[in-house]
């Protein structure tokens, strides 16, 4: 090979490597407002979340640090155990159902149906409601005076209930409101995931003389099971923090039945003023979030590596 040819080559990668440069530093000035703006409202404030709960700071006063304090006090603190407990049920019963009833309407909706479209406008609704929208939607379903379903209630001779004034049922209540919420984003995600899968499988399947749930169980399942593990970890993150429609319909009540722990928090912060006790609830509860999500992602991991092998 020449001087010359070689001269050429090296002429060439540099202008290749420039050209990245240049292609690199233009990516990165684009996403640095986004980085810089998750930086402001994300990173910053959980970090003086972090700081404030080691400090005993409220209204009014100059914090100073207390160590662990804030810590031992919510860990000492039964009703923070109640409001755990409470969170894990709420979360567990709101997302199995979520999952379960999104998964099987997106099955459903995947075959050729009259007025498919409108039936999945219709599902998807509530995405476009507000919490304060869903609370007062439900608030007025479930009255005990004029609410449609004690009236339907009574006409079955059930008698009238006190749907969010009972503590022994107010807690699923509030679970299955928040499922009525959060069943459309799981729709959202798995509709699409089942619509990919390759129809010759299926009709393999039904040739072989396979029947539905035997077809659901060995070729819907299996080829579906890491977008159902996604769909359960964003709904597991997301329902453990919910607050606005448990707090508009019952504030926790009656007698802190329903009182989960961003509920907790809120009185801990906004009703006695101890902010450095609150910050402390805020990233326990964040630790506690991260062990169960982190179940499923595991779950996901263990999935995606036996589909690679």
């Amino acid at each position: 090979m020449s001087t010359t040819s070689v001269e050429t080559d090296l002429g060439v990668e540099r202008q290749i490597r420039k050209l990245a440069r240049k292609s690199a530093f233009r990516g990165w000035s684009l996403m640095a407002p986004l980085y810089v703006l998750l930086m402001l409202v994300i990173v910053l404030p959980e970090l003086w979340a972090f700081y404030l709960s080691f400090t005993d700071y409220s209204v009014g006063q100059v914090a100073s640090r207390v160590g662990l304090q804030n810590y031992n006090e919510v860990l000492q603190d039964s009703e923070f155990w109640y409001s755990a407990l409470r969170t894990l049920i709420f979360a567990a019963v709101a997302v199995a159902l979520e999952v379960a009833v999104g998964l099987s309407l997106a099955c459903i909706l995947n075959k050729k149906l009259l007025l498919r479209g409108l039936f999945i406008a219709a599902l998807i609704a509530p995405i476009a409601m507000s919490q304060a929208v869903t609370s007062a939607i439900w608030s007025y379903l479930l009255d005990f005076n004029v609410g449609p379903l004690n009236y339907l209630t009574g006409i079955l001779g059930l008698g009238r209930h006190q749907w969010l004034s009972s503590t022994a049922t107010v807690l699923v209540v509030v679970a299955l409101v928040e499922f009525w919420a959060g069943m459309p984003h799981v729709l959202i995600m798995l509709y699409p995931v089942r619509a990919s899968l390759p129809e010759e499988l299926y009709e393999a399947a039904e040739l072989d003389g396979a029947d539905g749930h035997q077809i659901f169980r060995r070729i819907t399942m299996p080829l579906m099971a890491p977008a159902v593990l996604i769909a359960m970890i964003f709904r597991i993150i997301i329902t453990m923090r919910a607050f606005g429609v448990i707090w508009i319909l019952t504030r926790g009540g009656p007698l802190n039945a329903s009182e989960i722990l961003s509920i907790y928090l809120y009185k801990i912060g906004f009703s006695y003023f101890e902010f450095g006790k609150a910050a402390a609830i805020a990233w326990l509860i964040l630790l506690l979030t991260a062990l169960v999500a982190s179940f499923y992602i595991f779950r996901l991991y263990a999935v995606s590596f036996s589909e690679k092998r």
